[in-house]
């Protein structure tokens, strides 16, 4: 049957319109796949970029600590935690805190207890001037390390190349660097007596405990009291008197408080009451005699924490 004019101009329309839409999707096509392409590269370029910015940091961090590893140094929070600051330094193996919490009254001197053999002291270090010198010859501390010099005081003890380290001479700080070392001895005084002001000495007697916490942070540090002179040369000599060697030994006492460190009051290991030394325990009222330096070592080795 055949088409009216109106529907044969219905087919006619519907026809076009469909051509109409054909080209318009051929037409928009390749736009839509432009479009998409260049989003999927974008999108991979920045995924791409993040990828390496998020990776690049471990790499650097990673670099560093190798640098840090292959030249011996460490460097860690917890040890920079450890660290103590002037004036608040902590003992051998624990902190500051772990020895207040503890109970130890660094105000005071070191109690007396159980007796130690020599091997005591394999890890020892005595920094003292020529009193020292005759503690160690006379006792056969070889297993010690001296680092001790005729004269040595608190400020020639940074200065003075007086050690012999692998064929160079140095001060006895610079030694210490150079030494291994878990304690140390010190006892310095007697030549500071005729200096005129006693802060000067205290202060620099500070900086020497600083510097060998700086060099050894662990390491159990002993100030002894400043041994007495006769009464023979403290009533002639120019400057040693024992008047001011007490008053050295009280401010090294307030020290030791202050710094954390051990307190020795070495005077009681040859004398007693604060009295002169006796007149029999030095060849000159001021070195001591063998027998003197031995009980100096047995009160040594009974007084230790």
């Amino acid at each position: 049957m055949p088409y009216s004019n109106n529907t044969n101009k219905n087919i006619k329309k519907a026809t076009a319109k469909k051509h109409r839409r054909t080209k318009a999707v051929y037409f928009i096509l390749p736009f839509m796949l432009i479009f998409g392409a260049c989003a999927a590269y974008y999108s991979g370029t920045a995924a791409s970029n993040e990828t390496r910015s998020s990776s690049s940091e471990p790499q650097v961090s990673s670099e560093a600590q190798i640098s840090s590893s292959d030249s011996g140094i460490t460097n860690s929070g917890s040890e920079n935690e450890t660290a103590s600051p002037e004036g608040s330094s902590g003992e051998p193996g624990h902190s500051v805190s772990s020895e207040i919490t503890s109970g130890y009254d660094f105000s005071k001197p070191v109690p007396r207890s159980a007796a130690v053999d020599k091997s005591y002291f394999d890890d020892a270090v005595f920094i003292g001037d020529s009193r020292t010198e005759g503690f160690i010859t006379y006792n056969s501390l070889n297993n010690a390390t001296s680092l001790t010099y005729k004269g040595l005081m608190v400020d020639t003890a940074f200065t003075k190349p007086v050690i012999n380290v692998n064929g160079k001479l140095c001060s006895v700080v610079d030694a210490l660097a150079e030494t291994k070392f878990s304690k140390v001895y010190i006892m310095l005084g007697i030549n500071e007596t005729g200096w005129a002001y006693s802060n000067i000495f205290i202060e620099k007697y500070e900086k020497i405990i600083d510097r060998i916490r700086e060099i050894n942070p662990a390491a159990t540090i002993y100030i002894q009291q400043i041994l007495p002179v006769s009464q023979s040369v403290s009533s002639t000599h120019k400057y040693i008197t024992n008047k001011k060697i007490n008053e050295y030994n009280s401010l090294l006492q307030k020290s030791a408080e202050k710094k954390h460190v051990y307190y020795i009051d070495t005077a009681n290991a040859v004398t007693s009451n604060g009295d002169p030394l006796p007149e029999d325990a030095a060849f000159d009222g001021i070195h001591l005699k063998k027998a003197y330096c031995v009980k100096w070592f047995e009160y040594l080795k009974t007084h230790h924490v």
